[in-house]
């Protein structure tokens, strides 16, 4: 038997993405393309569940799940022995699932069916490296009804993710999510211990606090802002911090819900030598291109870029084509004209865009003045 038998893995793949904007308008954020091939953000949590030999897997989808649930089955079913289950939140509730929390609740019934001893509730949008078997074990040598996994994260950055305070002996006496004044990490100033939204709980205990949720008048129905504090008000909380890499760096774990993460991410996959191993669907980001100038720019699959172009900073989105001699992200004012365009300075350029901006441009053109050429005349020269 494998060492996760008898936990079952919940992957909340239902997000929208809001602060991506246009490139999430079709289809949720997990299956959103990340690096070039077939690969998508989900795909890094997947691969870490297919490493760790979970039997089953269990996705609740809620947002524009389409995409998502044909990538699952045409790359990942095959990896789970007894399949995939796909729950959607729009299907099982008027409201949909209206939290992280919410989603295991509506499906308690389909979750006792598994007989689990304990849930994993893994994330479908982070781009990450985890060993889930660890977490695993940690949750299990531990012995408390929560375990969650945690990594530093700049201190600048922290107001964005859930915080923990931890003693000397690395247990856990303060958690804030998304705090105003993050605290920092002991005897290390300069960052926080954040949150990666990968959970694992006794499912007897969580099961009887889900049930209870709804009774709460205060309940927001989410695992950060209801059910942490309570495990911590219990005692019944431990961090299972991400090892740090062999050259001593913090573990690579990255929330790319912004189009400036997302795309500094994507960056860091077009090296040579990836941060972490590529997922099977996945190969390099594409950053370059011949006969063109492009820095700090992505290329997402499916996109076309001409002779002579000069770009920065950007992601160029699915279906875009470039025409000979485009230029953008040189010029705020201009590129806002027709583009999105971050004040950190990522532009986003999507199709319909493009679209935009040919239509106004042939529009300038046809509306712009003919200068006519006056018509020589004779001169006559008067002697006399």
């Amino acid at each position: 038997m494998p060492s996760t038998s008898r936990c079952l893995p919940f992957l909340l793949a239902g997000g929208r993405g809001a602060r991506l904007f246009e490139l999430t308008s079709a289809q949720c954020k997990p299956a959103l393309s990340f690096g070039s091939g077939e690969g998508r953000i989900v795909d890094f949590i997947l691969a870490a569940a297919e490493r760790a030999q979970f039997e089953n897997l269990f996705v609740a989808t809620q947002y524009r799940p389409n995409d998502l649930c044909k990538h699952l089955n045409r790359h990942w079913a095959h990896g789970f022995a007894k399949g995939i289950s796909v729950r959607d939140g729009e299907f099982l509730s008027p409201y949909g699932y209206r939290g992280t929390a919410d989603a295991l609740r509506c499906n308690i019934t389909a979750l006792d069916a598994y007989a689990p001893r304990d849930v994993m509730v893994l994330s479908g949008d982070h781009v990450l490296d985890i060993d889930l078997e660890q977490l695993l074990a940690h949750h299990r040598g531990h012995g408390l009804p929560v375990t969650v996994a945690a990594t530093p994260v700049p201190l600048s950055q922290a107001r964005g993710f859930g915080i923990f305070d931890l003693d000397a002996d690395g247990e856990v006496f303060g958690f804030a999510e998304k705090p105003a004044e993050p605290q920092p990490m002991q005897g290390d100033p300069e960052r926080a211990l954040a949150s990666t939204g990968i959970y694992v709980f006794d499912w007897i205990w969580l099961k009887q606090v889900l049930r209870e949720a709804p009774g709460r008048p205060s309940t927001r129905h989410d695992f950060g802002q209801d059910i942490l504090p309570l495990a911590l008000r219990e005692a019944a909380l431990s961090v299972y911090r991400l090892p740090d890499s062999s050259d001593g760096q913090s573990a690579y774990w990255r929330d790319v819900g912004s189009l400036d993460a997302y795309r500094r991410a994507q960056l860091d996959f077009a090296a040579e030598v990836p941060p972490v191993a590529l997922p099977k669907t996945m190969q390099r980001a594409q950053t370059d291109c011949i006969d063109s100038i492009a820095e700090g720019t992505v290329f997402l699959p499916g996109s076309k870029i001409g002779r002579r172009c000069q770009i920065r900073n950007a992601i160029v989105g699915s279906g875009v084509r470039l025409p000979d001699g485009f230029r953008a992200g040189y010029d705020a004012e201009e590129d806002a004209r027709f583009f999105r365009r971050t004040p950190e300075g990522t532009l986003l350029i999507t199709a319909e865009m493009m679209e935009r901006r040919n239509a106004a441009l042939r529009k300038t053109t046809a509306r712009a003045p003919i200068h006519r050429v006056p018509r020589m005349t004779a001169l006559t020269s008067l002697e006399g």
